[in-house]
């Protein structure tokens, strides 16, 4: 078995281990370029270039650990400004790849240690030992419907888990939890906030209203709104969560859903039209037939996927098999891995930067692919993979950008893979 190795620049590895939200990385001196050897899968071209890239990766891990105790509009303030600070800065690397590269993680200036919500298990010492007042209120209602209603619920701080049932009926319960070191001010926080519901034309919602301002004291806060629903699983649903986790059952209702600092679990989602943003927040969808999914500063893990239109920043993208198609926009990720891409797969096109590509044609057919790199690699199993062109220095002289194209399998067939890569190292196994 023979592995062809193509690569622009060990440039392209030295980055890839830097930009991952799980792995910290505090500063990659310059190095003097090196002889290349195949186990490396890295070929060396520019010798001229020397770079300096200064990212602490930590500083931002740990930031964003302690998002679910901040308040929310103070968060995404500081969040945004986060966001353009890096993009920014890997920009000007991008123009101008020969300078030192600096990302400044911007200082959060919140009060991380008087927050509106304790953490969960710092919530529940203080109780036990009698340091917090505690006020629980209920709410619960229920809405008849037919197959062309949907769900609406707009929350914040607090889970949202979604059952579902054969009733002809949305059912809503929720619980929210207020708790602070004083009496005046649990029950100001209780007292000022609500559930409000209404149903208008075919949509039924339901939005969490939280007291105005604080309560007036320096006192330590705990908020948790948290709702249990009951629906048909044919019916549409639309959520937004800020602060929270959502968890889903399958469901074959169109789902369009916008969770921020907080996680989603899906076990289905077959409706062709699927929406689903996730920031701040891993995604996990067990199987996924059809539409749009947008994640940042996270991670998207999937099972099947039958067609799929994704943007990820600042993130990484599993998908176990691919059975349809791929549309995938990834840029300051930690990888896009295939692990099983189907002989039923009609395209697959990638704009990919600064991240890895990894996809598994072990189980695969016949496909043609396209693969252009900028400051970047290909690597590829020969045993399976056949390259029929590869751009060569000569032709027009030295370029950072290398084209490859070739088949897999079989040549001449309908299935294509797209790739193009800036400082990006694509594998195919």
């Amino acid at each position: 078995m023979k592995l062809k190795v193509f690569n622009e620049s060990i440039i392209a590895l030295m980055l890839m281990s830097v930009f991952s939200l799980t792995a910290f990385s505090q500063q990659i001196p310059a190095a003097p370029p090196v002889t290349p050897k195949a186990q490396d899968h890295a070929i060396n071209d520019n010798d001229d270039i020397n770079i300096n890239v200064n990212i602490n990766l930590e500083k931002l891990k740990t930031t964003i650990k302690n998002l679910s105790t901040i308040q929310g509009k103070q968060v995404e303030l500081a969040m945004q400004d986060l966001g353009k600070s890096l993009e920014a800065g890997f920009k000007d690397f991008g123009d101008n790849f020969d300078k030192n590269f600096n990302v400044n993680i911007p200082d959060i200036s919140i009060d991380i240690d008087n927050p509106a919500r304790l953490s969960e298990d710092d919530y529940k010492q203080q109780l036990a030992d009698g340091k917090l007042v505690e006020k629980i209120k209920n709410y619960s209602k229920s809405y008849s419907v037919d197959g062309n209603d949907v769900l609406q619920i707009n929350n914040t701080f607090g889970k949202i888990t979604v059952n579902t049932w054969n009733k002809n009926e949305f059912k809503v319960d929720v619980q929210m939890k207020f708790g602070a070191r004083d009496e005046s001010t649990v029950n100001y926080m209780a007292d000022g906030s609500s559930i409000s519901s209404s149903k208008t034309g075919s949509v039924v919602s339901f939005k969490t209203n939280l007291f105005n301002g604080n309560s007036g004291n320096n006192n330590r806060t705990h908020i948790e709104i948290n709702y249990t629903v009951y629906m048909p699983a044919s019916n549409g649903i639309d959520i937004t969560n800020r602060f929270g986790s959502v968890s889903l059952p399958e469901l074959s209702g169109k789902t369009l859903l916008r969770v921020s600092y907080g996680g989603l679990t899906a076990a289905g989602l077959t409706n062709t039209e699927n929406d689903v943003k996730v920031s701040y927040g891993d995604a996990n969808i067990t199987d996924f037939n059809s539409g749009k999914l947008r994640v940042s500063y996270g991670s998207l893990k999937t099972g099947t996927v039958n067609n799929i239109d994704a943007h990820i920043s600042f993130s990484s993208i599993d998908i176990d098999r691919l059975k349809g198609a791929a549309n995938v926009d990834i840029k300051y990720g930690d990888g896009f891995r295939i692990g099983t891409i189907d002989k039923t797969v009609s395209n697959i096109n990638v704009d990919a930067a600064f991240t890895n590509i990894d996809f598994d044609f072990k189980n695969s057919e016949a496909f043609n692919f396209d693969v252009t790199t900028k400051m970047g690699g290909f690597d590829f199993n020969d045993d399976k993979v056949k390259c029929t062109y590869k751009s060569t220095d000569e032709q027009k002289g030295w370029s950072s950008t290398k084209t490859y194209k070739g088949y897999i399998g079989k040549a001449n067939t309908n299935g294509k893979i797209i790739i193009r890569g800036n400082f990006t190292q694509v594998n195919f196994q």
